[in-house]
């Protein structure tokens, strides 16, 4: 599965000849299919260019990308003219501008979710907020959704953690607002339910040992107020587990694979995972 190789390789060593390989299958099929979309496509060919383009800003293509900071400019200077964008290419141009640019791409995307009575369009730019690659900016966008009248609805604040959890640079950043913060953050909804969802959401990448020692951690300090999200909480320390035998078994004879092919770097001198100390 892609998306689980992709996931389980984000900070690890081996992840920029990963990502050299997943760029060398992709580079040929979004050549393909292209970037810009077309409605009287068939289905499968539209979803076939939305899967490429996804994937190829996501790992940097630089026409990919420079497609989508170009669109957005575009948007910039005439807010009003939802067409520059098309609907298929959204989700993509929004996320991909918004993590190259700077605080003034970022305000202006929350000036549009202010002012659009497009629930669609709010809800995309609800989750392209959170793939700024600004610490400071991720952290002001979590603290605006556990606060009232900040423009974001308290139905809202789980779907803001998700996105800033969902941000490579993000994650942490989420889990430890969540940690320092579980005691307001289960007043502010007053339903556990909630909170068992954003520890999942959260933890669903965790694959170390020390971020599986730091959910034990979380539910044994705050058993009282985490009563109702148990089972959550015991299915997220059981996928860090299954992600973590996941990592022993096949991790290095990935990577070992990948450096054989000519991709990425042969680093020396760096341990192994299974050499490493635990």
């Amino acid at each position: 599965n892609l998306g689980y190789l992709e996931m389980m390789f984000t900070r690890t060593g081996g992840y920029g000849a990963l990502r050299e390989y997943l760029l060398a299958l992709l580079t040929p099929l979004y050549n393909s299919v292209g970037f810009e979309d077309n409605p009287d496509d068939l289905l499968l060919d539209q979803f076939t260019r939305n899967m490429a383009r996804a994937w190829s800003c996501k790992f940097g293509l630089e026409d990919c990308v420079s497609n989508s900071v170009d669109l957005y400019a575009q948007w910039m200077k005439d807010p009003a003219d939802l067409t520059i964008i098309s609907p298929n290419e959204k989700s993509t141009v929004y996320c991909t501008a918004i993590a190259e640019g700077t605080e003034e791409h970022w305000d202006f995307a929350w000036n549009q979710f202010l002012t659009t009575n497009l629930a669609s369009q709010k809800d995309t730019i609800m989750s392209a907020l959170g793939c700024s690659t600004e610490v400071w900016i991720l952290s002001r966008y979590l603290e605006m959704a556990f606060t009232e009248d900040s423009g974001i609805r308290k139905q809202d604040a789980s779907r803001v953690f998700s996105a800033v959890a969902n941000n490579d640079i993000g994650r942490d950043l989420a889990w430890d607002y969540l940690r320092n913060n579980i005691e307001m953050i289960s007043s502010y909804f007053n339903t556990f339910t909630v909170i068992g969802g954003m520890v999942e959401t959260v933890s669903y990448e965790f694959n170390t040992n020390e971020e599986l020692a730091s959910l034990k951690q979380f539910k044994e300090d705050n058993s009282d107020i985490l009563s109702g999200a148990t089972n959550s909480i015991n299915q997220s320390i059981e996928r860090t587990a299954i992600n973590i035998d996941w990592m022993d078994n096949y991790y290095d004879l990935i990577v070992a694979w990948l450096q054989d092919n000519g991709y990425g770097t042969r680093l020396r001198h760096i341990a192994s995972r299974k050499q490493q100390p635990r």
